[in-house]
């Protein structure tokens, strides 16, 4: 957790910037992590101060950021608020006053002040009593907000914490020297935040400006998002929730095995339980454990009623007992017990009838007795919705007759017993149809319905099922549905014999591709992330990944882990060239691709023949000295690798792209092989000839590490192009190649 997240003794303008981040102090927190974790940025300890402060100073990028989290994180505030929440907080304010006033009464006349203290006493304990049943049943639905306020704080609190330590390394990196920022020496040692968490916040912006520009552009729209696992479909369908709260969004994961109608349940249960909570991501459900509730509830009523009654009885007597002279029931005491008698049962006549004219009032089609607002109205049509998804309706008649002639008895009775049918499914896709219409009308907003994650279906039958299941929710005004699905599983379920493409195609208004980020983009999540970790590394990284937001962080942990292994001692405490951590990396995943090559001609019968070649070359690869681009092409032209011709399979699509790929690990290796001036990694606004040519060298080298996961054919074409741009890069290199 964050040391002081609060922002304390800020003054007002440190108090201003905070105010954005909900009073977190992006400081304190920086200075904190600064002095808990100096492995993690390694910076002099004199300038902890004045980097804290120029974090603080850039609160806005912090809360863009972190936009999602603040944007859930202030609804379920606003849910738990004292306006949200009078009803439970006003009886239970009535009951803490009614039992100190009566305990005022009480102690005033047992000092002897008069008797009518007590019966004061006794009508104020009443109303205390009734106000204390009220507060009872408001409190399960009010603990359940304030649980979600604490949920979404906590999670705000996190990746604020993550947000803060991204900043400072963003900072550190802009303050680096360019001989240093932009050199051919690696020295990033430790970098923690080199893993899988948070990687769901990278997604390609220009993918995602062009997916927020077709919905604004269009009144109703349905979209597919395809593209590889892991490139941040997910991810934008999160920014696309949480970037306008005006909007009522949902995301929703599509379920593993295929039911009829089960996601059209889900989407309307999850639609309306964001209403009624929004951002809480809390159900407020009618189960057994709430009729046990009320159970306790009502016998707790009982027991402060006998209570009351008994001090109230106590209180006659006493004042009877202690009166001299006056009849047994006097007219005075009589009318007042009789009058606390009746407040308290008009108190609870006037609950009953409350709830009444509530009942009526949410069930009735026109206002009644008075106007509703919109969020009232919206509440009331999501609780009729949940009931209608999770509880079925019985109602029974029963008339009986009795007669009863001295000895002989004489009965008849009969009764009627309808039952609510199952709904079929294509009753709850016409009643989803229904609330989506009267949401639009009332809120008078979008309505976005995200399904994701529909590539963890088994079977490609079941998705094109739940695409077919949905397609009555398309066109609805204002509403936009988006569904997504991996490319991987597209070509897995093709290869079956089930086209999922063409659904897609048919189906939705438009296919968004997910672009890979570009190397602006790798560049920026890396700085976020590791300190000390050069632009070339990051241009490698990028390269070597293809722009795929997973692939690019475990590049980049490889780099770092290598670096790490050399020490700390001696020589090895000297920066390493980045040509060598590059072979390094390299090698590795060259010598996981034959292991894989061989195990997969190992599994098919029609190809253990091949095995000994890639083993041979495997060998060679590894028997040899020095640059990893010179090795491979050394082993390449003594070695023969495998050629496979016939039906595609698995092991020969395999096999094909072997080739493209070590051509392209040789090609990335050379590339980064010399070391160039500072001058040759700027990419500014106005980059110099070999500027431009090294950039343009580092996007097709990562458009072709996209290419390896398509036919063979389009990863030597890729490959070629990319050897083409190398070339361009170091003239005599290629020459010599």
């Amino acid at each position: 957790m964050i040391g002081n997240p609060k922002a304390g003794d800020v003054n007002t303008k440190a108090g201003n910037l905070t105010a954005e981040l909900m009073d977190l102090d992006p400081e304190a927190s920086a200075l904190w992590m600064l002095r808990d974790r100096p492995d993690s940025f390694r910076q002099p300890e004199e300038s902890y101060p004045d980097l804290a402060r120029a974090a603080a100073g850039r609160t806005g990028e912090l809360a863009a950021r972190l936009a999602p989290e603040l944007a859930a994180c202030r609804a379920a505030d606003a849910a738990a608020s004292f306006t949200a929440q009078r009803r439970y907080w006003v009886h239970a304010l009535t009951t803490t006053g009614g039992f100190v006033l009566a305990l005022v009464s009480v102690i005033t006349w047992s000092q002897g002040k008069g008797s009518a203290f007590g019966w004061v006493a006794a009508a104020l304990a009443a109303i205390a009593v009734v106000a204390a049943a009220l507060t009872m049943d408001e409190y399960g639905a009010a603990q359940q907000r304030w649980a979600a306020r604490r949920d979404k704080y906590g999670l705000l609190v996190d990746a604020f914490e993550d947000a803060v330590a991204g900043l400072l390394r963003k900072i550190i990196l802009e303050r680096t020297p360019d001989e240093k920022k932009y050199g051919s020496l690696f020295d990033s040692r430790f970098a923690p935040t080199l893993v899988g968490i948070g990687i769901e916040k990278a997604t390609s912006s220009t993918t995602y400006l062009d997916l927020v520009r077709f919905i604004a552009d269009h009144p109703t729209s349905a979209i597919g998002i395809a593209g590889p696992r892991g490139v941040g479909k997910s991810t934008m369908m999160q920014q696309l929730i949480a970037s306008d709260r005006a909007s009522l969004g949902i995301r929703v994961p599509a379920p593993k095995r295929y039911e009829p109608g089960e996601l059209v349940r889900l989407i309307h249960g999850t639609l309306a339980q964001e209403i009624l909570q929004p951002g809480a991501g809390m159900y407020v459900s009618t189960t057994p454990t709430r009729g046990r509730r009320s159970l306790l509830v009502n016998v707790l009523k009982g027991f402060l009623f006998a209570v009351a009654l008994v001090v109230l009885l106590f209180l006659w007597s006493e004042e009877q007992s202690s009166s001299s002279g006056a009849s047994e029931w006097g007219v005075s005491t009589l009318t007042v017990f009789l009058f606390v008698a009746f407040g308290a049962w008009l108190g609870l006549f006037l609950r009953s009838l409350w709830r009444v004219l509530v009942d009526l009032r949410r069930g009735a089609d026109a206002p009644f007795p008075w106007p509703m607002t919109p969020a009232e109205e919206l509440r009331r049509l999501a609780r009729a919705e949940l009931a209608y998804l999770h509880f079925t309706e019985t109602t029974q008649a029963k008339n009986g007759v009795r007669l009863k002639l001295g000895l002989f008895t004489l009965s008849g009775e009969d009764q009627v017993s309808v039952a609510e049918r199952t709904a079929t499914e294509a009753d709850g896709v016409e009643q989803l149809r229904r609330f989506l219409r009267a949401v639009v009308r009332v809120t008078g907003s979008l309505v976005i319905i995200c399904v994701d994650e529909l590539d963890k279906m088994d079977r490609p039958e079941d998705v094109v099922a739940v695409v077919n299941g949905i397609k009555d929710l398309f066109h609805i005004r204002s509403v936009h549905v988006l569904v997504s699905v991996s490319t991987d599983a597209m070509h897995s379920f093709a290869a079956r014999g089930v086209v999922v493409r063409d659904v897609f195609d048919s189906a939705f208004d438009e296919v968004v591709e997910v672009s890979r980020l570009t190397y602006q983009e790798s560049a920026e999540l890396l700085a976020l992330r590791a300190t000390d970790f050069s632009f070339p590394a990051m241009y490698f990284c990028h390269a070597w990944s293809g722009g795929h937001p997973r692939d690019l962080i475990r590049a980049a942990r490889a780099c770092v882990t290598y670096r790490a292994k050399q020490g700390e001692d001696g020589e090895k405490a000297q920066p390493v060239p980045l040509a060598e951590v590059v072979d390094a990396v390299l090698a590795d995943d060259v010598f996981a691709m034959l292991r894989a090559v061989i195990e997969k001609l190992r599994s098919e019968d029609t190809t253990t023949t091949l095995v000994p070649d890639v083993i041979a070359f495997r060998d060679l690869l590894d028997e040899q000295d020095g640059p990893l681009h010179l090795r491979l092409r050394a082993a390449m032209n003594v070695a023969d690798l495998p050629v496979i011709e016939g039906p595609a399979s698995e092991a020969t699509m395999l096999v094909q792209t072997l080739s493209p790929y070590l051509r392209l690990a040789a090609l990335i290796s050379e590339f980064f092989a010399p070391a160039r001036p500072p001058s040759d990694w700027r990419f500014d606004s106005a980059p110099g000839a070999r500027a431009t040519s090294v950039r343009n060298a580092i996007d097709d080298l990562g458009d072709a590490r996209v290419a390896m996961s398509g036919h063979p054919l389009e990863a030597e074409r890729a490959t070629r192009r990319a050897a083409a741009a190398v070339a361009a890069t170091s003239p005599p290199t290629a020459a010599a190649r």
